[in-house]
């Protein structure tokens, strides 16, 4: 038999042509793929594509029977990888030099006021809200910073429930101003009213509501530490009123158990009538104004002092915000020292400042947690008094003893002034019992 020519080979290796039923089958098959890729949705192929690339999770026990935690790990995801730019809410621009930026909310006619005296010091984060129109027209701070809250012409008066009402209805409209004016660069928010009255004993308790609201809209950790108040009880003349003495001693002994509970912090009360006592023969013009700015002025020390560096010891912002941070009640003084090189002169200017110009009296200063003690005195003076260091040491010690063994904070600063200033604060005091007793007294006597 003869060999298979090469090329004969070649033409034997060629593909076989396929049968009619292969080709059949081939062609049917095609078709039902073809059918099936136009069954799947646009939600289908999403998936297939949200899917594409990504390994598969493997299982999560191992040949050897152990359960392999990093099987069951979530996927990475690029959105970790994104930082939202969050543009910080400046709202109005402060003016202070203090370690602390406070903002103000004045409730009222007396809230007004002071909130007014505290912005003509640079503080500009003030609100002022009162139920009518004639109290804020006549107050000189920007119109988008006062709120009416209108429950009808004739306002609050002396009527609490009205108040009461009024920051209800409008508590959204006022924690968006607050958002709006304070803006997100806030340490501490502090509520300024008079007691006695409709609007402000009738709202306080409502404000501070939304200031707390607001304190964490902002980011503060611990809002019943950063939201204090500033009530100013009536003289002996206003509270001759049973229903101005009734408002006052509500509302006094209402928020004297929150500061007592850790509900806010500072309370701090300024008394009318002491403040009456302690600057005799002012006119009726300049009565408020000097009241309002002493006690703005006085607060501002503490504040401005707590951000100086001293060549001696320092005041500074941990001990400051310790004491405003500490709950209860809180009292401030200042005293002027005349007899430097007098071993005792500057502790009794200590024991007279805790006595007369600590704006409100009735308190145990025993109760006290914390306190601190400023002395400044002129830099001739620090320089040339011998034994002056000593002095003001034993001043310390009796304050120490005078409120019970509580933390002394100290500070020694000087100036360019001649002469020796004492300043005096102190916290976490419980409420002025006697004082509040005293206003009870006055309200009316209900008849049966």
């Amino acid at each position: 038999m003869a060999k298979t020519s090469v090329k004969n080979r070649k033409t034997a290796t060629k593909k076989r042509p396929v049968s009619k039923v292969k080709a059949t089958r081939k062609t049917a098959a095609s078709k039902r793929r073809t059918a099936a890729r136009k069954r799947v949705t646009p939600k289908a192929k999403a998936a297939r594509k949200t899917t594409k690339g990504v390994s598969r999770r493997r299982s999560p026990v191992t040949a050897k029977g152990e359960f392999d935690f990093n099987a069951w790990l979530l996927p990475t995801l690029a959105l970790e990888q994104y930082e939202p730019n969050v543009e910080q809410e400046t709202g109005v621009g402060d003016k202070i030099k203090g370690s602390t930026r406070y903002a103000w909310i004045g409730a009222g006619q007396c809230g007004g006021r002071l909130v007014k005296s505290f912005y003509d010091l640079g503080y500009k984060k003030v609100l002022a809200v009162n139920t009518t129109h004639h109290d804020l027209d006549l107050l000189d701070i920007p119109q988008n910073q006062k709120f009416l809250m209108n429950i009808g012409e004739r306002g609050a008066g002396k009527d609490m429930e009205r108040g009461r009402g009024a920051v209800q209805q409008y508590q959204q409209e006022i924690l968006h101003l607050v958002r709006q004016t304070l803006g997100s660069q806030v340490d501490h928010i502090m509520i300024g009213f008079g007691a006695g009255g409709g609007t402000g004993s009738g709202s306080v308790v409502g404000l501070i509501e939304i200031a707390k609201r607001y304190a964490r809209y902002i980011g503060l950790k611990n809002p019943d530490k950063n939201v204090g108040v500033i009530m100013t009880l009536p003289t002996v003349g206003e509270a001759s009123s049973p229903l101005v003495a009734e408002n006052a001693y509500e509302v006094a002994n209402e928020l004297s158990q929150m500061a007592s509970a850790g509900k806010i912090s500072p309370l701090i009360i300024i008394d009318n009538d002491k403040i009456n006592k302690m600057y005799p023969g002012m006119t009726v013009r300049s009565f408020w104004p000097n009241i309002n700015n002493t006690v703005a002025t006085l607060f501002d020390i503490f504040n401005r002092l707590s951000a100086l560096s001293s060549r001696y010891t320092s005041f500074d912002p941990v001990d400051y915000h310790s004491i405003m941070e500490s709950g209860g009640c809180a009292i401030m003084g200042l005293t002027k020292v005349n007899k430097f090189s007098d071993r005792f002169a500057i502790s009794g200017a200590v024991k007279k400042n805790l006595e007369k110009t600590l704006l409100a009296g009735g308190f145990d200063l025993s109760t006290a947690k914390l306190a601190g003690c400023i002395v400044v005195g002129g830099r001739k003076l620090m320089a040339n008094i011998k034994g002056l260091q000593d002095n003001i040491d034993y001043a310390f010690d009796v304050l120490s003893e005078v409120t019970g063994k509580a933390s002394i904070h100290r500070g020694i600063y000087e100036d360019n002034r001649e002469s020796l200033r004492v300043y005096t604060i102190i916290g976490g005091l419980d409420g002025p019992t006697a004082r509040l007793e005293e206003l009870k007294s006055h309200r009316a006597v209900s008849v049966r």
